[in-house]
């Protein structure tokens, strides 16, 4: 045999010497890992041909807090309370009653007439009418008593008023709103001032100047027409009333 052929089967004797001794070592470390398997050391792992220590578990994140309700604070300052003015009621307006004066009170008082009751006062001096309901002065009127200087009087008188006659005509004119009194050669009434009428219909009244300034009828007791409507509406009737006498004058100068 030559040289070359015997190194050839040395090497692979030794060769195969090796692998024997590969496979040996191999079955016994299986056989380790096997009872490494059945009794692990604790704290310990085998992972692939490592040995490793058993990794201490990681502590999870803790959970955050659920926040509480935050409670909407108070105002430190509690606002004022607006406060709300009720406007006081405005005092009741005091209205003076008119009341008769002294001469009134007294001229009624001596014909027996209560002056705090109702009643007419006719004062042909003054050329004004007083209306007076339970003591206060209803109305101030002016008037126009009869013609002393044409010789028509108006006489002093105390009585009722008596009916009323609405609309009369004489001595070619015509009145309204007339009431009866009483008779003196005539009918003495109180009415409106006389007045003509137009062909149109419209009134033409007469003597509207005189009523307060002086007399100029013929004895009755004239008024303008709004105080002779007034009058009516009052209802005069069965009213005691008191004519004062014309003392005399004109009654043109003032």
């Amino acid at each position: 045999m030559g040289k070359w052929p015997r190194v050839i089967l040395r090497s692979a004797a030794l060769f195969a010497i090796a692998l024997v001794a590969a496979l040996a070592v191999w079955q016994i470390a299986s056989l380790l890992v096997n009872s490494q398997a059945l009794a692990p050391v604790t704290g310990q792992y085998y992972v692939g041909t490592s040995w490793m220590a058993t990794p201490s578990p990681t502590a999870g994140p803790s959970p955050t807090a659920t926040p509480a309700a935050t409670a909407t604070p108070l105002p430190t300052t509690m606002p004022e309370a607006t406060a709300v003015i009720t406007p006081l009621e405005a005092a009741a307006t005091v209205v003076s009653v008119p009341t008769p004066d002294s001469f009134v009170e007294q001229v009624v008082r001596e014909a027996g007439i209560d002056p705090a009751g109702t009643f007419v006062l006719v004062n042909q001096n003054a050329q004004r009418m007083t209306v007076v309901k339970d003591g206060a002065v209803a109305r101030e009127v002016a008037i126009s008593t009869g013609d002393p200087d044409k010789g028509w009087y108006t006489p002093a008188w105390t009585g009722r008023i008596g009916e009323y006659w609405g609309t009369f005509s004489a001595n070619g004119v015509s009145a309204d709103n007339a009431w009866y009194l009483f008779k003196a050669g005539g009918s003495i009434l109180i009415h409106s001032a006389p007045y003509t009428q137009a062909e149109d219909g419209s009134k033409q009244y007469q003597g509207m100047d005189e009523l307060g300034v002086f007399p100029a009828s013929r004895g009755c007791i004239r008024i303008s027409p709004d105080d002779a409507r007034w009058f009516t509406d009052w209802g005069p009737y069965d009213v005691p009333i008191v004519i004062l006498p014309w003392d005399g004058g004109t009654g043109r100068e003032g």
